[in-house]
């Protein structure tokens, strides 16, 4: 069946990827409702916030490129190279975002800060909703996948947004306000909007499938 939607509606084999990988990772993130899950989790926590500690200033220095008022200026920039991508990248967002509250307010799982003992919350600004899943990871991803395509930036910079987002991501951990679980979820849900606004552009302009090798 994935193989006769990806022949419909001609989805770039980069695009299926993407789409793919997030439902998957905010699959994965979902475990953390299972016991054993959960306890594997809080362990992975503890031994990355300690082991990440060395870098928390390195952390706290990129921690606003996942914040929202960064992410609403970054998006008003995606309009730079056209509206028709603007659009799908904000349109894409903003489904992205109330995903992102409605498993927040559903999963109501208390960050680890608050819930763990002898875990320092590290970041500049202390978070007041919900730790699962991770808005901070969703915007980072989104946003790093979406800037290359939207400028046609080359494969190094496409690599150095990557990397971007996965040591962001690696921060919430170590600032002590998300367990590992928290970030795959939020990375899903980034990665899979990401996929959605790319493929919208693609069959709302017709322009073919090369433009969004990736």
């Amino acid at each position: 069946m994935n193989a006769e939607l990806n022949t419909t509606l001609r989805i770039p084999h980069s695009v299926f990827f993407l789409l793919n990988l997030g439902i998957l990772l905010l699959a994965a993130g979902l475990l953390h409702k299972l016991p054993a899950f959960q306890r594997g989790d809080t362990k992975t926590f503890r031994y990355l916030h300690t082991r990440l500690q060395r870098s928390v200033g390195f952390f706290r220095f990129i921690w606003p490129l996942g914040t929202t008022p960064v992410a609403i200026l970054l998006l008003l920039i995606l309009y730079i190279p056209g509206w028709q991508i603007g659009l799908a990248a904000t349109l894409a967002y903003l489904c992205a975002a109330l995903s992102e509250r409605g498993i927040k307010l559903k999963m109501q799982r208390p960050r680890p800060f608050e819930s763990l003992p002898n875990v320092r919350m590290g970041q500049p600004k202390p978070p007041h909703d919900p730790s699962h899943p991770s808005g901070d990871s969703l915007r980072v991803w989104f946003l790093a996948l979406i800037f290359p395509v939207a400028f046609g930036l080359s494969p190094w910079v496409y690599a150095l947004s990557l990397g971007t987002a996965a040591s962001l991501s690696l921060g919430r951990i170590a600032l002590g306000v998300h367990y590992p679980l928290d970030v795959l979820g939020g990375a899903g849900l980034g990665i899979l909007f990401a996929g959605l606004a790319i493929l919208s552009y693609q069959l709302f302009t017709g322009l073919p499938s090369s433009i969004f090798s990736l």
